[in-house]
Formats: C-alpha cells, sequence, structure tokens
C-alpha cells in the first residue's frame, strides 16, 4: 500500500472511531452490524417522532481473483470505513425509514498479475516472460461517497435488544493505477502498459454503485 493510501486508510479508521466514538457520547442505541459494508459498531439517536440520526464504523478483508482478457489477478479487497445517516420516518407509528448519509473510506483492491502457464505474462498484447516482480494494479473508491437507502430500526420503541437492517446504495466511481516494474522495460511499451490499464479500468470502473445490505443487533438503553 502506497503512503497515500495508508494516510487514508488511517484517516478513514480515525474518521470511523470518531464518528462511533461521538454516536456512542449521545445514543439512546448501540449496536453491532454486518453485511456488504463488512462489521462493525454503531450508535443511534432518536431527534423525535419523525427524525433520528446513526452512525457506525466498519470493515473488512478478503481475497479476490480478478480475471481480465484472460489475465488473471490475484487480488485483495480491503474494506475501512465510518459512515453517518440521517434518518426520516415517515409515519409516526412505524419504524420504517427513509435514510441519506455519507460513507468516509478507504476502499481499495490490491491485484497482482499471475503469470500463464507457460510463465508469461499478457500486458497490452504483449507476450512477456515472468522475470521478476509481478505487474500490479490497484483499484481505490472516492474516499467521500453519497449514500441513499431505506431501512428498519433505530427508533425509539422500548429499552431492550431490537434490530435494524438496510437497504441501499452508495455511489462512487472507482479510479485504477497500474504499474509494470522497469525489468519489463525491453518487452513492452508504454502504450501497451497504458492497453493493459485501460482494459483493467474498464473492468472495474463499471461498478460504481456499491450495493449495501446490513442487519444489526440493537441495545436501547435511554
Amino acid at each position: 500500500m502506497t503512503s497515500v493510501n495508508m494516510g487514508w486508510a488511517l484517516r478513514a479508521t480515525v474518521m470511523g472511531a470518531a464518528i462511533l466514538g461521538a454516536a456512542a457520547v449521545q445514543a439512546q442505541e448501540v449496536y453491532v452490524t454486518g453485511g456488504t459494508l463488512g462489521a462493525g459498531l454503531g450508535g443511534a439517536i432518536n431527534l423525535g417522532p419523525h427524525f433520528g440520526m446513526h452512525a457506525e464504523a466498519a470493515g473488512f478483508g478478503l481475497s479476490h481473483t480478478v480475471t481480465v482478457d484472460d489475465n488473471r489477478y490475484d487480488g485483495h479487497l480491503t474494506l475501512a470505513q465510518g459512515g453517518t445517516y440521517l434518518d426520516l420516518y415517515p409515519f409516526a407509528s412505524s419504524a420504517f425509514r427513509l435514510t441519506a448519509g455519507a460513507l468516509f473510506n478507504a476502499d481499495s483492491l490490491s491485484a497482482t498479475l499471475s503469470p500463464n502457464a507457460q510463465g508469461n505474462y499478457q500486458i497490452g498484447g504483449q507476450t512477456v516472460p515472468a522475470l521478476g516482480p509481478s505487474p500490479t494494479a490497484k483499484a481505490t473508491l472516492p474516499h467521500v461517497m453519497p449514500y441513499i437507502g431505506i431501512g428498519y430500526g433505530h427508533k425509539k420503541p422500548a429499552l431492550g435488544l431490537g434490530f435494524s437492517f438496510d437497504l441501499g446504495v452508495a455511489y462512487g466511481r472507482p479510479r485504477v493505477s497500474y504499474d509494470v516494474p522497469s525489468i519489463y522495460d525491453p518487452y513492452v511499451s508504454q502504450q501497451d502498459i497504458a492497453n493493459e490499464e485501460q482494459k483493467f479500468s474498464d473492468k472495474i470502473t463499471r461498478y460504481h454503485w456499491y450495493p449495501v445490505a446490513q442487519i444489526a443487533l440493537t441495545y436501547r438503553f435511554n
């Protein structure tokens, strides 16, 4: 991970902790959550019969293989984020809600190009022998992503255990960088590298709507 991305990962972690800490101080409810944003903790507060707020910090990591134009990339997906959300309850007697907010994240996919069965790489249409360090690609999402969705819960019905869920989407167009070690300079041109980067970018940047599906176990104490 580059120093810039490490910095944003640290900022996202600190921001998530700050959001979570602020939520915990003011919260009437705390919860544990899991889903497509990962696993994490959060807090919620009601502002009246029709409004509320909740905030959380979540993340996870997993290995993932990406195939681009018959090239196999062995990747690792890292999610690290905090989120703040405003909840609107259209019906005073129901915990159904409309939710909008923002994700502050350091999400990234780091991928390493794997040689084929003949021990070669394909870079921009050129066959390149695997002589040393592998070419790598990295995709990052914007550090701030708007979110909109629907959900149920985080309203003040009674003390004790409860549950909530969220369904929605966050928007962010991935950005891709591609690096080929200098040992391969005799075999590929800058145009070959640019072509391979474009292929990887075309594969990744089509996914700019990030689906969100989270469930939570809540505990209300106030």
